[in-house]
């Protein structure tokens, strides 16, 4: 069968298939989109969403949170879930507090600004899904493997591991620069995780999901 290839104006159509975006997760896609903040679109958004909702996911880690687009989709999954997520630049955690507020998740929504695995070896709570949102971020494979390792090892059975950026906008096939390197490497450490049933989904620029066995 032939693959189809996604056009902007298919693109179009499936984000025009997604519900209506509220005045916060309105504001914040123009903001992103006019200042160039990295987040999620809202095919992504729903999706994320679906598949928390699915899990019956109440505990929430976040490793890059920017301003908090994905956060509000995945704690609205949640059904009065929470969310733990980790963010190294002051405003922009400032900027995502403020959003967590404005749709009703102050209480719920701990940002944390700290490297995600320094802080991920400090800490002891159980999770139910765990959304990566830093594959282009690390600095190195082994970096990537140690933080996907403390992610793995705060998921309950049943849980889910995605990773945003999966596909590395094709770089994955033959990477040749470290971010690829490392993007490449997840996918292939997470597709032969004994304690992991995954797939990649090549939706934006690729979803990684797994489950933990």
């Amino acid at each position: 069968m032939r693959t189809v290839e996604v056009t902007d104006s298919l693109q179009d159509y499936l984000d025009g298939l997604v519900p209506k975006r509220d005045g916060v997760l309105a504001r914040m896609e123009e903001e992103a989109h006019r200042e160039g903040i990295p987040i999620v679109d809202p095919h992504e958004g729903q999706l994320l969403y679906v598949l928390v909702k699915i899990a019956g996911a109440k505990r929430i880690l976040e490793l890059g949170t920017a301003t908090g687009y994905s956060g509000i989709w995945l704690l609205r999954g949640t059904e009065g879930g929470t969310l733990t997520t980790y963010e190294m630049d002051a405003e922009r955690a400032r900027r995502a507090r403020a959003s967590f507020a404005e749709a009703g998740f102050g209480q719920r929504a701990l940002v944390l600004e700290e490297n995600a695995r320094d802080g991920l070896e400090k800490l002891e709570a159980r999770f139910d899904a765990c959304f990566i949102d830093l594959l282009n971020s690390f600095r190195s494979e082994e970096i990537t493997r140690r933080v996907t390792e403390l992610c793995l090892e705060r998921l309950d059975p049943g849980g889910l591991l995605m990773a945003d950026n999966a596909l590395r906008q094709g770089e994955v096939v033959a990477p040749n620069n470290q971010q690829a390197k490392n993007v490449a490497f997840y996918n292939d450490f997470v597709s032969k995780h004994p304690r992991l049933e995954s797939v990649v989904i090549p939706i934006r620029d690729g979803l990684s999901v797994a489950r933990v066995k």
